[in-house]
C-alpha cells in the first residue's frame, strides 16, 4: 500500500488514519502487507504483521522509480495506491503516470488506485486525472460520490471500478453497553451534568464546509433558552487552515459559550471514543450532505449514535431519512438548534436513530471492508474478469 502520509506522522490526515485501519485487517484476511510510507513516517518497521517502508526524498517524478524499485524488491503482486490529489506535495500530478511508469520499471505489479477524491479543479487536473484513470489496470472507489464521478471516465471499462466504502476512523472502545453507561456516567460526572443533561458531539478536523459555524449557532440558541448541555468540539485543527480554527473558537466566545462548548485538541482514540459513547446526539451538518466519505461520520455510527446532518445531494443506497439520520437543512443554526431539541425531547426516536446507525455500520465494518478490499485485489492479480462498480 502506498500511504505517503501513513501514522505515526507529522502530518494529520484522514487518507494516512484509513490506511492505518485497513492494513491490519488485510493482513488478517491472509494477504502479507506492505506499506510505502513517506519520509515523515516516524513510527517503527514493523507494526504486528504489517511491514513499513519509507520511501526516500522528497515526492515528483523521481519517487516513481522509487516506488517501483521498492515494489520490485518486496515482491509484491499488486500496489495499492491511496489517491487524493494532496497526499503527494509539492504538485501530485506526477502520479498520474504512475500505471506507465510500473508497467515500464516494474513489469507484473499492477497499481490498483483507490480514489478517496478525484481533483478535477483545472483543466490539467481534469486531463491529468482522465489519463491516470483510463491507464490504471483497476481502482477503488471509497465513496459513492467518487464512483459516479469515476463513471463518467470509465464508460467503455466500467469493470474495473469496485466500490469498497471507508470505516470509522475511530473504533468502540469494547464493552458494549455496560461501557455504554459507564461512559454516560464519568463524561457527565466530569462535566458537572446530571443524568438528564444533555451532551453532544462532533468530531472530526475543523475547516469551511463541516457546517460547524451553525453547530456554533445552535448551541448558542440552546444557551439562550437556558438548557444545561455540554457540546464535544472533539478532533484538531486542521494545517492551512487560514485561521479558520482560532476564529470559530472566538465566534463561540462572542456568542456567550463558555464552559457549554468543550474543545478536546488532539486526543487519544480512547478519549475521543468515550466522548462518542457518552453522547446523546452527534451533530454533522456538512454542506455538501451526509456522506460515505466522512471517517468521522462512521466513527459516529459505529459507536450507534443518532445523527443529525444536511440531507445527501446525490442519490444515496446508505442514508435514509428518519432511519438513520435527521435531516437538517445546510446553512440553518436554528433549524439545527430545534431539530437537535426535538430529538433530545423524544427518547424512542432517539432510540430509532441510534438502532438504524448501528445497522448501517455493520456495512462499514473493517473487517467486511478488508474482504472485499482483498477481493478485488486477488482478482486484479490473477488477470480474471473484473466485477462492477455495484458489485
Amino acid at each position: 500500500i502506498l500511504s505517503p502520509t501513513y501514522p505515526p506522522n507529522a502530518v494529520p490526515c484522514g487518507v494516512g488514519d484509513f490506511t492505518k485501519m485497513l492494513a491490519p485487517r488485510l493482513a488478517e484476511t491472509g494477504l502479507e502487507v506492505r506499506v510505502f510510507a513517506g519520509a515523515g513516517y516516524t513510527g517503527p518497521g514493523e507494526e504486528g504483521s504489517v511491514r513499513v517502508r519509507k520511501i526516500p526524498g522528497g515526492w515528483g517524478p523521481a519517487s516513481l522509480g522509487r516506488i517501483a524499485r521498492a515494489s520490485r524488491e518486496e515482491g509484491i503482486g499488486a500496489l495499492l495506491v491511496q489517491y487524493a490529489p494532496d497526499l503527494y506535495p509539492p504538485a501530485g500530478r506526477w502520479i498520474h503516470i504512475l500505471p506507465a511508469a510500473m508497467r515500464l520499471l516494474a513489469p507484473g505489479i499492477p497499481p490498483v488506485f483507490s480514489m478517496h477524491t478525484v481533483g478535477i479543479s483545472t483543466l490539467a487536473s481534469k486531463a491529468g486525472a482522465a489519463l491516470m484513470l483510463a491507464s490504471a489496470p483497476a481502482i477503488l472507489s471509497t465513496n459513492e460520490e467518487v464512483t459516479r464521478l469515476i463513471g463518467k471516465y470509465l464508460r467503455k471499462s466500467p469493470r474495473k471500478l469496485r466500490e469498497v466504502p471507508i470505516g470509522a476512523n475511530i473504533e468502540p472502545s469494547p464493552g458494549g453497553a455496560g461501557e455504554r453507561e459507564a461512559a454516560r456516567r464519568r463524561v457527565r460526572e466530569e462535566a458537572g451534568l446530571g443524568p438528564e443533561d444533555w451532551v453532544l458531539a462532533h468530531f472530526g478536523f475543523y475547516y469551511p464546509g463541516k457546517g460547524t459555524e451553525e453547530i456554533i449557532g445552535a448551541a448558542a440558541r440552546w444557551k439562550e433558552e437556558g438548557r444545561r448541555f455540554r457540546l464535544f468540539m472533539a478532533g484538531g485543527r486542521w494545517p492551512d487552515d487560514g485561521g479558520f480554527y482560532p476564529a470559530l473558537k472566538e465566534r463561540a466566545e462572542a456568542a456567550g459559550l463558555g464552559e457549554e462548548l468543550i474543545w478536546t485538541g488532539y486526543v487519544s482514540e480512547e478519549r475521543i471514543s468515550e466522548i462518542l459513547l457518552a453522547a446523546d446526539l452527534f451533530l454533522a451538518p456538512f454542506a455538501g450532505g451526509i456522506s460515505s466519505r466522512r471517517g468521522s461520520l462512521m466513527a459516529a455510527l459505529a459507536h450507534g449514535l443518532p445523527v443529525v446532518s444536511t440531507p445527501p445531494q446525490a442519490p444515496t443506497k446508505y442514508f435514509r431519512e428518519g432511519e438513520n439520520f435527521s435531516p437538517v437543512p445546510f446553512g440553518d443554526a436554528g433549524a439545527l438548534a430545534a431539530a437537535a431539541a426535538a430529538l433530545m425531547e423524544d427518547p424512542e426516536r432517539r432510540a430509532r436513530l441510534a438502532e438504524g446507525a448501528s445497522a448501517l455500520a455493520e456495512i462499514f465494518s473493517w473487517p467486511a471492508i478488508a474482504l472485499r478490499t482483498r477481493d478485488f485485489l486477488e482478482t486484479v492479480v490473477d488477470r480474471g474478469p473484473l466485477a462492477g462498480p455495484g458489485a
